[in-house]
């Protein structure tokens, strides 16, 4: 005996013209609020960006970046590179004793390092000494020169000048003439220290 036909009944609901619309706008709706998150997190984001580098360049401006060690008075006046050594708790720079003599085109200034005095004077290279390359070496000569060492700007003389007797190095680099005195005996590895640390202004 043949069975009878199975009949297959379909279970999906046929949505009707309003009812589609409104899943539609609903869809549309949910995408909105989804751009709109996006975009608040994209505007969060680009705030939060902004306030660390904000936040950077403060702490690298206060911070990080020291005060000149020259006052703004001394090196505008100054034509040419002054040298000074990078203050440390061996090299303490007397930041009152800064002077420039206009008669003179000098600039002067006192250092303490390694219980010393130090004299630092400096002024733009004489002419003669470019024009003939054996005045720098008489002039050393003259100042009763007895030692010499490679500078990181140059070539460094140890002096004892009759006039004064004090210990003074001399050296000319980049169109300055400095002379730094010693009111007590240093050492030739003090010597090299001190000039090792010597940074320059640009005129």
């Amino acid at each position: 005996m043949d069975s009878a036909p199975k009949v297959s009944v379909s279970t999906k609901t046929t949505l009707n013209p309003d009812q589609t619309k409104d899943r539609i706008k609903n869809e549309l709706a949910k995408r909105r609020l989804l751009i709109e998150k996006h975009k608040r997190n994209t505007r969060l984001i680009g705030t939060l960006l902004i306030v660390v580098c904000v936040g950077i360049s403060t702490y690298i401006f206060i911070v990080v970046r020291k005060p000149s060690v020259i006052p703004k008075n001394i090196t505008s006046s100054a034509q040419f590179p002054i040298f000074y050594p990078k203050p440390s708790k061996q090299i303490i720079i007397k930041q009152a004793s800064f002077k420039y003599d206009r008669s003179l085109g000098q600039v002067s200034f006192i250092v303490n390092f390694e219980k010393s005095t130090i004299t630092f004077a400096e002024q733009g290279s004489p002419d003669s000494f470019s024009a003939d390359p054996n005045f720098y070496p008489a002039f050393i000569q003259k100042l009763n020169g007895y030692d010499t060492f490679s500078g990181v700007d140059g070539r460094v003389d140890l002096t004892l000048p009759s006039e004064t007797h004090e210990q003074t190095a001399v050296m000319n680099a980049k169109g300055t003439l400095l002379f730094v005195s010693s009111s007590s005996q240093i050492s030739e590895s003090n010597w090299k220290l001190l000039f090792y640390s010597l940074n320059n202004t640009q005129p």
